[in-house]
């Protein structure tokens, strides 16, 4: 079996977003394509083709942003993102001038899959979800995800669950500043570390609620 060789991203990655933060324009990123596809694009590539045998299949993001959710002003997203969809929960990472983040779990899902974890999260694997929430927070994850601001419709604002009733989505992620990673092939490591990490919480999701990918 050939292995994917996944080379880094280089300080040329900080080089292009720096100046697509300066820039936001069509013209910028006509000038830089080659910049884009050396130093950002292909890399994430690579490391996409290697991790898909173990996390599923990925998609690379475009810069350009949804029409639907942008003023005009700032059409490009000043970081990359790659999304591996497998298994019934979600593997991210994402990079840019600033830092490189790696996330699990769930981004966004349709009513079914709400249902179904509202149901787990109500009862006993509630409880030991909140544990593994706890967990992870306690070793420096962010434990996230869009939230209502009150109780859904059916379940008790006093429901001793109510923390994870109120999500629609729930992700864990970790955060690393650009100088531990770029330059270092070693990247690839710190992602699928804390992808390991986070298992816990993807194992959870796989049992009780798994996404149809």
């Amino acid at each position: 079996m050939e292995v994917t060789v996944f080379p880094g991203w280089s300080s040329e990655l900080r080089t292009f977003f720096t100046g697509l933060e300066q820039d936001n324009s069509q013209s910028y990123l006509d000038t830089h394509r080659d910049l884009f596809r050396r130093a950002v694009l292909d890399p994430a590539k690579a490391l996409a083709a290697r991790l898909e045998p173990r996390y599923g299949r990925a998609r690379v993001f475009r810069l350009r942003k949804d029409a639907r959710f942008t003023d005009g002003r700032s059409p490009y997203h000043t970081h990359l993102g790659v999304q591996f969809a497998g298994g019934g929960a979600h593997h991210y990472l994402s990079v840019s001038a600033r830092e490189l983040i790696a996330s699990v779990g769930v981004f966004r899902a349709g009513g079914a899959w709400l249902a179904a974890f509202r149901e787990a999260a109500a009862g006993p694997a509630g409880a030991h979800l909140l544990t593994i929430v706890s967990a992870l927070e306690s070793e420096g994850f962010a434990v996230s995800g869009q939230t209502l601001k009150k109780a859904p419709r059916g379940w008790s604002q006093d429901h001793p669950h109510i923390r994870l009733l109120r999500h629609t989505a729930l992700t864990a992620t970790w955060r690393w500043p650009a100088p531990l990673w770029l330059d270092d092939p070693g990247a690839a490591d710190l992602i699928t570390g804390a992808w390991e990490r986070a298992a816990p919480l993807s194992r959870w999701l796989r049992q009780h609620s798994p996404l149809e990918d």
